[in-house]
């Protein structure tokens, strides 16, 4: 089988030497990616600077990116060239990138002076379109520092929402057992099912491996494998949820 993987956890950078980003380490997409290899399947592997990855051998690729556009362009650019049986995307992609950054002094400067060009505002309806408009024309603003200065008492930085990767996986790769991945943090059981088939049904994945942040510690890692009939199946460690993924590929692969 040819198996595509993401791992890791992208970051998005505020300018040359401050980023926003999570604390994915890529441990659970490693040990998956190793057990496709073990089995002799040929993997493509999609992680970031500083997230674990399985060691070199032969049948693995290693694609490196670091923020979410650069995933994207990678991404299109393999599904131009292969076409995968399998797709696993474990990645913490941001929900966010950065547009632009302003000091508080330059951000209510740039405020005001787009208010006063309006002398009707003293309706609240009015006032708000206005605002709406001044934030955007104001978020279109260039960041010329490569390193912000520290000297502002309050720092505003813009984000914008970043595409659903998970979205476009599906519509580019219609033939691949698609696996989705769900991170909440201090949910029931019972939540953790609901949202992890909410996401199954909206990405027309075929599995969803739903876990809680508050029951993963080390090697220990309860996770929800949730298929498209809502039949579910835990494991209690990355190295079951790994297995647990590779045999449920590998059987609805071959059923295709």
């Amino acid at each position: 089988m040819n198996i595509l993987i993401t791992a890791g956890g992208t970051s998005e950078k505020i300018d040359n030497v401050r980023s926003i980003t999570n604390h994915s380490t890529g441990r659970l997409g490693k040990i998956i990616g190793e057990t496709f290899l073990a089995k002799g399947h040929f993997v493509t592997y999609v992680t970031t600077p500083r997230a674990v990855r399985p060691t070199n051998e032969t049948n693995l690729t290693l694609i490196e990116i670091e923020t979410t556009k650069e995933l994207e362009s990678a991404l299109l650019d393999q599904f131009e060239h292969q076409t995968f049986d399998g797709i696993i995307h474990s990645m913490a992609v941001s929900d966010f990138t950065t547009e632009t950054t302003l000091s508080e002094e330059t951000f209510i400067e740039k405020l005001a002076t787009t208010l006063t060009k309006d002398d009707a505002l003293s309706d609240l309806t009015k006032l708000t379109e206005a605002l709406y408009l001044s934030l955007d024309e104001i978020g279109k603003t260039i960041q010329q520092e490569k390193k912000i200065p520290s000297g502002t008492d309050r720092l505003l930085l813009f984000l914008k929402k970043n595409p659903k990767i998970i979205a476009m996986l599906r519509e580019k790769q219609p033939q691949a057992v698609l696996v989705g991945f769900k991170l909440l943090v201090g949910v029931s059981t019972e939540e953790l099912i609901q949202v992890g088939q909410t996401i199954l049904a909206k990405n027309n994945c075929d599995f969803v491996l739903a876990n809680d942040l508050e029951k993963i510690k080390g090697d220990q890692h309860q996770g929800i494998l949730i298929d498209t009939q809502g039949q579910t199946e835990t494991a209690q460690t990355k190295n079951e949820i790994a297995q647990l993924i590779v045999s449920k590929i590998e059987e609805k692969w071959r059923m295709q």
